[in-house]
């Protein structure tokens, strides 16, 4: 009995050690592989590219991804699981260097999907980012944050809330209720179909402009801001005045509300 216990002991043990998920990692292709680089604080610079990748379960229908310095792509797909892709740059004053930042640079895959790594300085020459590609089934709910990177969403349906810091969004093919919002950033939107699938949208930007486009015809419930710019739709409407700077009007037929802000920026609201 003893060294049945001890053996179950053991084995939790480790199963403890192991890692929540393993990883296949290549270098980068193209560009994105090891250069040098000059900066004025340190002159020459090493750059290091990993490709991490790893499947992983979609866990209550839910997707949480959170970045502090890269973008976010994810894009539906028809499956069941995640494709995770993480391309971890590093820089040093040498390869070595590159190379040894990248050891400790760690994509934590429990609970909301995130990169661990050293901590810098602001005026450092060594530095790391992760950006991640992910292809997920096309229905699921997402929480997706990111500082100093972009967000990109292509053909998925869901709960779907995304912002980032210094970086655009861009949204393709989208349904659901979905809130997007960027600071110091664009919005790129393209609509399909004949109306929204779902609740709604509502994106927003605070400087940068707002592009959309949707098909001929196309009909929602449209609203449309901006604080310190211009407003331009490129469709049939309704109004009571000049269009300015806020129109709230149908489109076509109306259908769900879809909601266009920008604080320093123009929108474009155009056809295929």
């Amino acid at each position: 009995m003893r060294r049945v216990v001890a053996g179950c002991f053991f084995a939790l043990l480790l199963a403890g050690r192991l890692p929540a998920q393993s990883f296949t990692t290549s270098a980068c292709n193209g560009d994105e592989g090891s250069t040098n680089n000059h900066s004025w604080f340190s002159g020459h610079q090493e750059r290091v590219c990993e490709l991490r990748r790893a499947t992983l379960p979609l866990t209550n229908g839910q997707l949480d991804v959170s970045g502090s310095n890269g973008g976010i792509e994810v894009i539906g797909e028809e499956r069941q699981d995640i494709d995770l892709e993480a391309r971890v740059i590093t820089q040093g004053s040498s390869r070595e260097e590159a190379e040894s930042i990248a050891r400790e640079v760690k994509i934590v895959t429990t609970g909301s999907i995130h990169a661990e790594g050293p901590q810098m300085t602001g005026f450092s020459h060594r530095s790391w980012s992760v950006n991640y590609r992910l292809r997920v089934p096309r229905q699921l709910n997402a929480r997706l944050h990111t500082e100093n990177g972009g967000i990109g969403l292509t053909n998925v349906a869901g709960v779907i809330r995304a912002d980032t810091t210094n970086g655009g969004l861009s949204l393709d093919n989208l349904a659901g209720d979905v809130q997007a919002v960027t600071v110091n950033g664009g919005l790129d939107v393209k609509l399909d179909g004949s109306q929204w699938r779902g609740a709604g949208l509502d994106a927003k930007s605070t400087n940068g402009g707002v592009s959309v486009t949707a098909p001929d015809h196309y009909s929602a419930h449209l609203v449309a801001e901006t604080v310190n710019g211009g407003l331009s739709v490129d469709f049939p409407i309704t109004v009571q005045g000049k269009i300015n700077q806020h129109i709230d009007t149908q489109i076509g037929g109306g259908g769900p509300t879809i909601h266009f802000q920008t604080v320093n920026g123009g929108v474009s609201i155009g056809r295929d």
